[in-house]
C-alpha cells in the first residue's frame, strides 16, 4: 500500500469520526426530574404512597404528566430523554408505559436522589415534574424539604432551599441549566425567583397544605405539554 493512499485513507476516516461525533453533538438531551406532591390534583398522603386508596390512579397521572413533558419535549426538538422517578420509593412511573428509547432512573440508594444519571451524559436542560414548595414555605400543598420528619429547614449558602434550589444546583455543577418546572402556585414561583427565568406549568392553586383548587388531570398534562415545547424551543435562552 501506498503512502498516498494511507493518507487518503487516513483522512477519509478522521473526517468520517468528526462528522460522527458532530452529529452527536447536535442532539438535544433532556433531562426530567419527576416527584409527585406537585402533580395535578394531588394534595393528601391518599394519593401519594402505596398505603393510599388514590395511589394508583395518581401514580397513572404522574406518568401521563412525565409523558406529556417527554411529548412536549420532543415537539420542541429534544432527541434523547432520561427520567428520574424521584418520589417517595423511587418507583412509582409505571415502567411499561414509558416509550421505548426513553430511559428510566428508579429505586433509592442512588448518589445524587433525585438528580442521578445527570452526571452520565451530556444533558442540555433540566425539567422538574410535579415539584412542591419547602418547608420554609409552609403556602404550598404538602410543602416540605426532602424529609418532612427529619428536616425543618434546608439552606443552600445560607439561603433556603426548595428541593428544586438543591436540585437546580446539581444540575448547574454538571453545566447544565433547569428550563420548565410544574406544580402549584407556590412551589413553582419559590424555584424561578431564586435560580432565575424558566418556563412554569402552574397546574394548581395552593389553599393550604392538604387542599388546593387545581385543574383537571387532562388540562394539566396539556398544560405541562406547551410548557416543555415552549422550554426546548428556547434552550439558548438559559444558563
Amino acid at each position: 500500500m501506498s503512502r498516498l493512499f494511507r493518507a487518503t485513507i487516513a483522512a477519509g476516516l478522521a473526517f468520517l469520526l468528526a462528522l460522527s461525533a458532530s452529529a452527536k453533538d447536535d442532539k438535544i438531551r433532556i433531562y426530567i426530574s419527576a416527584d409527585m406532591e406537585g402533580i395535578t390534583a394531588s394534595v393528601t398522603a391518599e394519593q401519594l404512597g402505596p398505603s393510599g386508596f388514590e395511589y394508583e390512579r395518581f401514580r397513572q397521572i404522574m406518568t401521563d404528566e412525565v409523558l406529556a413533558a417527554i411529548a412536549g419535549a420532543r415537539a420542541g426538538g429534544a432527541d434523547e430523554i432520561v427520567v428520574s422517578d424521584s418520589h417517595g420509593n423511587m418507583q412509582n412511573i409505571l415502567v411499561e408505559k414509558m416509550p421505548d428509547d426513553v430511559l428510566l432512573i428508579r429505586g433509592p440508594g442512588r448518589p445524587l436522589s433525585m438528580m442521578e444519571g445527570i452526571q452520565q451524559g451530556e444533558f442540555d436542560g433540566v425539567i422538574f415534574i410535579g415539584y412542591h414548595s419547602s418547608a420554609s414555605n409552609m403556602e404550598g400543598v404538602r410543602a416540605h424539604t426532602m424529609s418532612s420528619a427529619r428536616l425543618s429547614e434546608l439552606k443552600l449558602n445560607g439561603v433556603p432551599a426548595t428541593e428544586g434550589l438543591w436540585n437546580a444546583a446539581i444540575a448547574g455543577d454538571y453545566g447544565v441549566p433547569v428550563i420548565m418546572i410544574s406544580g402549584d402556585d407556590a412551589a413553582t414561583s419559590e424555584v424561578r425567583d431564586i435560580v432565575g427565568d424558566m418556563e412554569m406549568a402552574v397546574v394548581k392553586q395552593a389553599i393550604g397544605f392538604h387542599s388546593a383548587k387545581t385543574m383537571t388531570p387532562a388540562a394539566g398534562q396539556a398544560l405541562i405539554r406547551e410548557k416543555a415545547q415552549a422550554a426546548v424551543e428556547r434552550l439558548g435562552d438559559f444558563r
